[in-house]
């Protein structure tokens, strides 16, 4: 019986062994023809990135002028009748009320200068100053950007804010 069973084995062995033919490998496409390198894009090709060009840099906005009174001013321009012979104006309105200046004149080809001081008030589009000899003089005011206008009936005084 061993030799049945070790005859059955064999053909079973070589039997299964005679139905595995080995598959031939599979065939391959022959190379691409080479072709000539071109500068040219291939239609298929996505087209190259465009390079964006870097942001300019973002310029701050410019600050507007300061409408506040407190502050050093200086003449602009002096205009209206008794105004011929001033040449310079500067006035000091401080925080606390305080009121200083100068005023350059020119008359009959002499100059001089007039100090100028005493306190100030605010009242609505009016400043008020009290000199220190007890004199008072009051101007309406206005902007013109960051030009203070000060006026007093015909005459007018242009300042524009000294430089910090």
């Amino acid at each position: 019986m061993k030799r049945i069973i070790a005859v059955l084995a064999a053909f079973a062995i070589l039997g299964g062994c005679a139905s595995w033919t080995p598959k031939p490998p599979p065939e391959s496409a022959p190379p691409p023809p080479e072709e000539e390198p071109s500068d040219e894009p291939k239609p298929e090709d996505p087209p190259p990135p465009v390079e964006k060009p870097p942001d300019k840099p973002v310029e701050p906005a410019p600050k507007p002028p300061r409408q506040e009174i407190p502050g050093m001013w200086l003449s602009k321009a002096a205009l209206g009748p008794g105004s011929a012979p001033v040449r310079r104006v500067e006035m000091i309105f401080e925080m606390d009320g305080g009121f200083a200046g100068t005023m350059l004149l020119e008359a009959e080809k002499k100059k001089r200068f007039v100090s100028l001081d005493g306190t100030w008030v605010q009242e609505g589009s009016k400043i008020t100053v009290k000199y220190s000899n007890g004199n008072t003089r009051t101007w309406g005011f206005s902007w013109d950007g960051g030009v203070l206008i000060l006026k007093d009936g015909e005459a007018e005084l242009r300042l524009e804010r000294a430089p910090e």
